[in-house]
């Protein structure tokens, strides 16, 4: 019987060819048309009986119905200046998602920046004015309002609901401005990290732990959701991955789309809403990727899978006094696996101040013997983002230029000039200078700050303001006015080891 079987193909080849001898070869495809026909009627029998593919198609159907009243279409205008400096009246497009009941809009920053006017469009087809509330540049989120009336909020994803590779998804969103459409694949890869979130001057300080799918994501799907077979928002799609460059809003796709995840996104949406400041937690640590050779050496010694080495634990941070040490390997923050520097960043940062974030490290024995699993819970603190990124965004406290040195300060007034014993003159006057730090012994209380680089500085607003376009890791120049009314440059920054 088993000879039988393996002749099988070849005695259908030989009758095949004696057929074609004997009636010939119309005959044959006579046979062959036939052949043809029966199978298409037995597919179709089958496809008429077949349950499976229908439920399917009509769970399509339920997730975009379920979907698509919550997902609305963001029109912006704004004036830019052209190569030539000209101003050009511009317009763009985006998506967004109802977040509640109030009105509120959850979309991405880059979407609105710099928007003069900002028009919603409902999936009704109805237009409405909105408002930005606010935004973080850092995580690319911002949040508009419309008039609260007969919404439709999103359903968000739950603890249960966690995303992983193999999931199915579905993006809606306004590519090429095709509004409320819906394009579905499935999840290729978390924690993914690009550095596209970068300020207006090319510099990378984003806060990036993205969701990369294979679903349709094209310019004009920014800010739409991302939804699981449940219809739940589990994302916000966010760019595209080109053949020649990350970006938020150049190319097209290429089977590759990211989206912020939802549990970075609620910390930051919850802020803006509530207090219109962001703020992030911070452990105190200096960390690094673990290479492969590490990787082989501590397998010797009992450690398995992946993780982040911790460089540096600063003795006046919160990690330190919990207990977490230089050498250190961080593998799981609240259960949830971390692999990369990224990964661990960005998932403090979106865990709030004064939270609680466990960290199941592994511990190298001294003897370099086994060595041993610890949990170690750290209650965190306030991130400083001018230490930490050498970036200044418009929230952040005033006692945050003590890294610069600055340890209080007030945009001068005539009066305040008089208590300070010194000429009166528009600007910044230094009230308190940091000890031990780069102004210690070279500035003076009473002294006025009128520059950063090229501009000009008359009240705090202005200087925070100006100091917001340079990374003070690189430095920037302060012109400071001496009470004897000689001027004095003195470049700052952030120390590196902060």
């Amino acid at each position: 019987m088993r000879k039988l079987h393996s002749y099988g193909p070849s005695l259908i080849v030989l009758a095949t060819a004696l057929a074609v001898l004997v009636i010939g070869p119309f005959a044959v495809q006579e046979l062959t048309f036939a052949h043809s026909k029966a199978r298409i009627i037995q597919a179709s029998e089958r496809l008429e009986n077949n349950g499976i593919l229908e439920e399917l198609n009509q769970a399509y159907r339920d997730i975009a119905a379920f979907v698509e009243p919550s997902v609305v279409h963001i029109s912006t205008e704004q004036v830019l200046k052209d190569r030539w400096g000209n101003l050009q009246r511009s317009t763009s497009s985006g998506s967004g998602w109802i977040y509640d009941n109030e009105g509120h809009i959850v979309t991405n920053y880059h979407v609105v920046k710099d928007a003069l006017r900002i028009q919603v469009q409902l999936h009704t087809g109805k237009l409405r004015d909105a408002e930005l509330v606010e935004f973080d540049r850092f995580t690319d989120i911002a949040v508009i309002q419309i008039p609260a009336a007969r919404l439709h909020p999103a359903v968000l994803a739950e603890e249960e609901d966690q995303v992983k590779q193999g999931d199915i998804v579905f993006a809606f969103g306004s590519p090429f401005d095709f509004r409320f459409s819906m394009s579905s694949g499935v999840v290729s890869g978390t924690g993914r990290h690009v550095g596209v979130i970068r300020d207006d001057r090319g510099r990378p300080i984003g806060y990036e732990n993205f969701i990369q799918v294979d679903a349709a994501i094209n310019p004009g799907n920014s800010g739409g959701p991302l939804t699981n077979v449940r219809g739940r928002v589990i994302g916000m799609n966010t760019a595209i991955a080109t053949g020649r460059q990350s970006s938020f809003d150049e190319g097209q796709f290429a089977g590759i789309g990211l989206a912020i995840p939802i549990d970075m996104i609620v910390p930051v949406v919850d802020q803006l809403i509530e207090t219109g400041v962001v703020t992030k937690g911070y452990l105190g640590i200096g960390v690094e990727d673990l290479k492969t050779q590490a990787l082989q050496e501590l397998e010797l010694r009992g450690f398995a899978g992946r993780g982040v080495k911790v460089t540096r634990s600063h003795d006046d941070g919160p990690a330190f006094a919990a207990g977490v040490r230089s050498d250190d390997i961080i593998t799981h923050v609240n259960d949830a696996a971390v692999g990369t520097m990224n990964q661990l960043r960005s998932v403090i940062s979106s865990m709030l101040p004064g939270d609680i974030a466990r960290l199941r490290i592994w511990r190298d024995a001294e003897d370099k013997a086994q060595g041993t699993v610890l949990t170690v819970p750290v209650r965190l603190t306030r991130l400083d983002t001018v230490q930490v990124a050498g970036v200044l965004p418009g929230d952040q406290p005033r006692d945050s230029l003590r890294a610069l040195g600055i340890a209080r300060m007030s945009t001068n007034t005539p009066k305040l000039a008089r208590d300070y014993g010194v000429p009166y003159s528009p600007g910044v006057l230094v009230l308190a200078i940091v000890p031990e730090s780069q102004l210690d012994g070279v500035v003076e209380p009473g002294w006025i700050i009128v520059r950063v680089m090229d501009y000009l500085v008359r009240d705090v607003d202005d200087f925070f303001d100006i100091l917001d376009r340079f990374n003070l890791r690189n430095g920037a120049r302060i012109t400071f006015l001496r009470p004897d009314g000689t001027r004095y440059n003195q470049r700052v920054r952030v120390p590196n080891n902060r």
